[in-house]
């Protein structure tokens, strides 16, 4: 089962001003576009060691500048271990929400040890991008998001007596996200509650690629330095761990685009595996989400017919059956991702995998996103139901994993309040 460690948190100082205007989202979520925007915010953005800008010496001048704001007093590390209780609150289709999550080390270790289950699979070149970052800078900047069962509910506990206790040391809002991080000093009053952790599981929800990024770092530095001792910070991921069962854990669905026309007889193609049912649905954002609300079972298919919503009724578990592959489980082919790849994407247009991976399929969860890329490229789209934190826990029991894009947990953790030195 998995080790827990506090952290020595690197963590901003009055000096760098406002938390509002220095966080940043993890880096596989940031565009070229949005780093500038953050960048400009701040000269001490987050996102300008989490996402350095593009160059053959991006990594070294991370390094220098992470070296920089330390030296100036941007940045301070704590002067002891620490565990991090960090709450944000937001607003879905109309909604509060409240999550929170402690943020500690957890030891990273392979997969198949089976202390901490992927869901998702990895690529290489993210992971290869991350590690010589990683290597650089020996910090680690942004928290894996991961899950655990919380049996005993004691982790809960201390997340909301924390919250409720008194004001948070961090404070700002970000993307439309409060953000608040309260530190606790690593003592034996606030250890004893997660105790009963250690007897779980640890699912990774966000972040495959920077979890096996570290333990490639933690392999690397041992092969130059020798076997590290059992609480040398490089053992350890930096992961903000949310209760399973947390209100406030909201996964979004994500949709697909893929810009070509459906061959003529996609009807019949898509027959054996779905019952296909024409709806009088606008390709309108409003009309489409609420069809999508009325169908929880469906996928709705955009444009297959010229300007038609269609949905895509799976026949049965013997269909869904035939078209996974061998030694795949019904549950883990039933899943709309996979539902949706194997009974209509393959079939309607063959797509392989490294087209799936030159970019042939587009991702979003927003729906108007998908509209406005049918508008501009044409191609079909498809509004899939999201896969619930439960089923994501149960297929990783199981030793299945869903392909990328597969889920969007929303909000993403930000980058920016604890950042993680990887040395003594």
């Amino acid at each position: 089962m998995p080790r827990l460690m506090p952290i020595r948190g690197l963590r901003y100082t009055e000096r760098a001003g406002p938390l509002d205007q220095l966080l940043a989202p993890p880096f596989d979520v940031i565009g070229e576009d949005e780093r500038a925007r953050l960048a400009g915010r701040s000269p001490w953005n987050a996102v300008r060691l989490e996402l350095g800008e593009s160059g053959p010496d991006r990594d070294a001048a991370v390094a220098a500048e992470l070296a920089r704001w330390i030296a100036e007093g941007v940045l301070a590390r704590d002067a002891e271990p620490m565990l991090y209780v960090y709450e944000q609150a937001f607003t879905e289709d109309g909604a509060e929400h409240r999550r929170r999550a402690l943020v500690c080390g957890v030891e990273s270790q392979p997969w198949e040890a089976g202390a901490v289950k992927p869901h998702e699979f990895t690529l290489s070149a993210p992971r290869a991008d991350r590690l010589r970052l990683l290597r650089a800078t020996r910090t680690q900047f942004s928290p894996i998001f991961m899950l655990a069962r919380d049996r005993s509910g004691q982790l809960a506990t201390l997340l909301a007596d924390t919250a409720a206790g008194g004001a948070p040391d961090m404070a700002g809002a970000s993307g439309g996200v409060a953000h608040r991080l309260w530190a606790l000093p690593a003592e034996r009053a606030v250890l004893r509650p997660i105790a009963p952790l250690l007897s779980e599981s640890f699912y990774v929800a966000d972040g495959h690629h920077r979890y096996e990024t570290a333990l490639a770092y933690r392999r690397w530095l041992a092969e130059r330095e020798g076997e590290l001792a059992p609480d040398h910070p490089a053992r350890f991921v930096m992961a903000g761990v949310v209760p399973a069962d947390d209100a406030g854990l909201i996964v979004r669905p994500l949709h697909r685009h893929v810009p070509r026309p459906a061959p003529a007889d996609w009807e019949a193609r898509l027959a054996p595996v779905f019952a296909v049912e024409e709806t009088a649905a606008a390709l309108e954002a409003e009309a489409l989400e609420a069809l999508r609300a009325t169908a929880p079972e469906a996928i709705v298919a955009l444009n297959l017919a010229p300007g038609r919503a269609h949905l895509l009724r799976p026949r049965g578990a013997e269909a869904v059956a035939a078209i996974a592959p061998a030694g795949s489980s019904a549950r883990w082919a039933g899943e709309p991702p996979i539902l949706l790849r194997y009974g209509a994407l393959v079939p309607l247009w063959g797509i392989s995998d490294e087209e799936f991976r030159a970019g042939a399929v587009t991702f979003t969860h927003e729906t108007s996103a998908v509209l406005e890329a049918l508008r501009a490229r044409g191609g079909a789209g498809f509004l899939l139901q999201p896969v619930a934190a439960g089923e994501v826990m149960a297929l990783a029991d199981g030793g299945e994993r869903l392909p990328q894009k597969s889920t969007f947990y929303h909000p993403k953790l930000g980058t920016g309040l604890v950042f993680a030195p990887l040395t003594p």
